[in-house]
Parts: structure tokens; sequence; C-alpha cells
């Protein structure tokens, strides 16, 4: 395990790993500091008991129940980050998985999860008080190996995300046609923009140019230009390239949230953090 001394900036990987009992105040910050894109945490046996918690206690998962299930229990918003509740999201390059999203937050003395109530077809289920205080003492004691050793973290919201991806390519691809099948005329227009912007790559994937190359790659006649633009500038953009049989199913972006903690088993999938060599 590298040392989270800030004497040892100059020794400090891209991704750190930190065992769990050394997570003192401000130790990821350090890490961080140093010059660590990521930290994987190790020997916290809370996480697995956190896991098998929600899959011993949520029997109606969504991606198991049915969509009407599913729209019962969805909180929307306009951004997706504050979208609560079951969620069927998927946009080609951006999002794709089915998942079940919980806010918890501290109210006075109480924790409280929203939604506090899911429906399903074994009857409603509520994250018990138990789950509900584990998850939020993990959540905040990495807040304060984030924060500064000599200050207090801010206060914050934890949201408990389960995730579900499909287990075959061809499975997205089959997901993504049924959204774009349910759409109106005007909304396969805009499925069909969305779609082109996040397959413009290199200097073409920047905010404007992009919007810009997918509507005009709406043109039958532009299109097969901009597509071999677009082929050329895929050269000089590594983030889009992946290993032999895999295929890329969600383009590499920047979470906006405090910081995001990755767990479970993806015997299918890989998730790749990208570590800039600019100095």
């Amino acid at each position: 395990m590298p040392s989270v001394d800030r004497a040892s900036s100059a020794k400090m990987p891209p991704i750190a790993h930190v065992n769990a009992a050394d997570l003192a105040p401000g130790a990821l910050g350090a890490c961080f500091h140093d010059g660590a894109a990521a930290v994987v945490m190790t020997g916290d046996p809370g996480v697995a008991s956190l896991w098998r918690s929600f899959a011993r206690q949520n029997v109606d998962l969504p991606w198991q129940a049915p969509l009407y299930e599913l729209s019962a229990n969805l909180r929307a918003h306009d951004d997706l980050t504050e979208t609560l509740g079951d969620v069927f999201y998927f946009k080609p390059g951006r999002h794709a998985y089915i998942a079940r999203k919980i806010e918890i937050c501290a109210e006075g003395l109480d924790l409280v999860a929203r939604p506090t109530t899911f429906h399903g077809v074994h009857g409603d289920w509520t994250m018990a008080t138990e789950l509900r205080e584990a998850c939020w003492r993990f959540a905040a004691a990495v807040m304060t190996a984030i924060a500064p050793r000599e200050e207090k973290h801010p206060p914050f919201r934890a949201v408990v995300q389960q995730l579900k991806y499909h287990e075959s390519v061809a499975g997205h691809e089959a997901l993504f046609r049924m959204v774009h099948n349910s759409l109106g005329s005007w909304g396969r227009i805009g499925y069909r923009l969305d779609q082109r912007r996040e397959e413009m790559r290199g200097p073409l994937g920047r905010r404007g140019v992009c919007d810009a190359l997918a509507l005009m790659s709406l043109i039958p006649l532009l299109r097969g230009a901009i597509d071999g633009l677009n082929g050329a500038a895929a050269h000089l953009d590594p983030r889009g390239n992946v290993p032999a049989g895999y295929k890329l199913i969600i383009k590499p972006h920047i979470d906006t949230r405090y910081f995001s903690a990755l767990c479970g088993s993806r015997h299918n999938l890989r998730t790749e953090m990208l570590i800039s060599t600019e100095s």
C-alpha cells in the first residue's frame, strides 16, 4: 500500500491502493493531492456486507420488474443525477442501465431515505433503518477521509445506486431500439442527434462542434463526409480504444459528484479510469 504522506507525492501512482484500516481523516484527500486519479480501497468487509444486505432485503429489483412497476417507482428529474427511484435509462454512448437509486440525507437527528417506499409485485419495500445507517456511516467515513485533515467535510447527501447492465452487446442494442421505437417522430430525431453527438471523437467531440456535426449528419449528402472525418479524428483520441472483442457502451466522462465509489461483480464489463499523461 502506498504511503499517504505528502513527501511521497513523486511516488504516488495514478491509481493508489489504501487499506480500510488506514482510512484516517484526510488520508484519501492526501492521495488525490499527491497525484492519484483514483483510489482502490481494500480490506473493508462492510462493503460486501452492505451489498448482501441489499440483495436480501430488496426482493423486487427493478431489472426483474414489469415496466409498469418500474415506472411507478420513478422520481423523475431533468438532471439525471437528481433522478431517484427505479430508472430505465438508455442513451447510446452515455448511459445504458436499469437502476435503483436511493438518496439518504440527514434531517435533524434522523436519516431520511428518498423514495421512502418502493412498490413491487411482492409488496412494498422500505429501506431498513440499520441498512440506511450503515450506508450513511460508510459515506461519512469516505467524506472525512477526502476532506482536508484540518477541516470538517461540508453537509452532503449520500446516494446508493444499484445498477444493472445487460450481459451482452446484443441485449444493449435491443434495449436501445426499444427506447427509440417508443418515441414520436420528433423524439426520434432528437434521439439520433444525441446518438451522433456521442459518436464524435477527438477534437470533433468538443461541445458545440459535436452538436453542429450531429445536426449536419442528418443530411444524407453530408453524413458520409462527416463519418470519414470522424474516423480520421478517432486516431487522435485514444480514449475510444478498446481491447479486441469489446465494445464501448459508455463514452468517457467526468462524474460531477463529490465522489463516486464503485463495487460489485462485472464479469462481462470493464470500467476503466483514464489517466492524463499531460504535465
